[in-house]
C-alpha cells in the first residue's frame, strides 16, 4: 500500500525472476492474496491468470507462486488454438495447478460466438458460458465460479451476469484498481506496487513470461512453435507410428 516500500521504476522484464520479485514486493506491501469466491477486502489482491497461450507456462507460474504461499485463479480457455485442455497431458496440468492450491476458472471467448460489438440478447451469454463451464467442470478437479473474457468487448466491462462470477464485474473491476500485463504493456506502464490502493486485481498471461525476456510478438511465436511441435509429436505417435 502507498508509502510502505520504495517504488521500483526499472523496466519490466517478462521473466520469471522479475515476476517473482514483483510478487515479493506485493507481499512486502502487506497485501494478502484472495480469490473470486467472495468480496475483496482492504489489503487484498485478486491474482488472475488468463491462460490463452500455454498451459506449460501456467504450470511453471503456479509452482513459483505456490513456493511463495501465493494463491491465484487460473482461467482456462477451451477454444485456445494452442492447447486442447481435454487432452490427457493438459488434464493432468489442471490437476497439478489445483494441487498447488490455486483456483481454476474459465477463460471464455465471446469472439467464437458473436462477431459484432453489440451484446447478445437475453440469457444467450450465460447459456454459452454455462456450456463451456460444464465441459471444464468435467475435466478439472474443481471449478471456481470465476469467468474471464478473452479480449473483452466493451459490453462485458463493469457488468455482472447470472450464473457465474465475471472477473469484470463492477466490484472486482471498476470499483477497485485493475492492473494487467496484456500485450506486454507493462514495458511502457510498469506496475508501481507502492502506489497500489487498498484493493487490486492483477491480471497476467503466463504465456507471456519465461526464463528469457522476449518481446510480445516473439513470445507469441515461441508459443506457436511449441504448440506445433507438440501437435507434430502427437500426430506422429497416433497416426504414423501406429501403422
Amino acid at each position: 500500500m502507498k508509502g510502505q516500500t520504495e517504488q521500483h521504476d526499472e523496466a519490466v522484464a517478462f521473466t520469471h525472476d522479475w515476476y517473482c520479485d514483483f510478487l515479493d514486493r506485493v507481499r512486502a506491501e502487506g497485501y494478502e492474496f484472495t480469490t473470486f469466491d467472495g468480496s475483496v477486502e482492504a489489503g487484498e489482491v485478486l491474482l488472475r491468470h488468463d491462460v490463452d497461450l500455454s498451459l506449460d507456462a501456467a504450470i511453471k507460474m503456479a509452482r513459483l507462486e505456490a513456493n511463495r504461499g501465493v494463491q491465484a485463479t487460473y482461467c482456462i480457455m477451451l477454444s485456445s488454438p494452442l492447447y486442447n485442455p481435454i487432452e490427457s497431458r493438459w488434464r493432468e496440468a489442471l490437476h497439478t495447478i489445483d494441487a498447488l492450491g490455486h483456483d481454476i476458472g474459465l477463460h471464455f471467448s465471446t469472439h467464437e460466438y458473436w462477431r459484432g460489438r453489440s451484446k447478445p440478447e437475453g440469457t444467450t451469454v450465460a447459456r454459452r458460458v454455462g456450456i463451456e463451464r460444464s465441459i471444464l467442470d468435467a475435466i478439472a478437479p474443481s471449478l471456481s465460479d470465476a469467468v474471464s473474457f478473452h479480449i473483452p468487448p466493451d459490453w462485458v466491462l463493469d457488468q455482472s451476469f447470472d450464473g457465474f462470477r465475471s472477473t469484470y464485474a463492477p466490484d472486482v473491476f471498476g470499483d477497485i484498481s485493475y492492473v494487467a500485463d496484456s500485450g506486454c504493456r507493462w514495458r511502457s506502464e510498469p506496475p508501481a506496487v507502492s502506489e497500489f490502493p487498498d484493493r487490486v486485481q492483477i491480471l497476467t498471461h503466463p504465456g507471456l513470461w519465461g526464463e528469457t525476456d522476449y518481446a510480445f510478438d516473439r513470445r507469441v511465436k515461441q508459443r506457436v512453435v511449441e504448440a506445433n511441435s507438440h501437435a507434430n509429436r502427437k500426430a506422429k505417435e497416433e497416426f504414423l507410428d501406429a501403422e
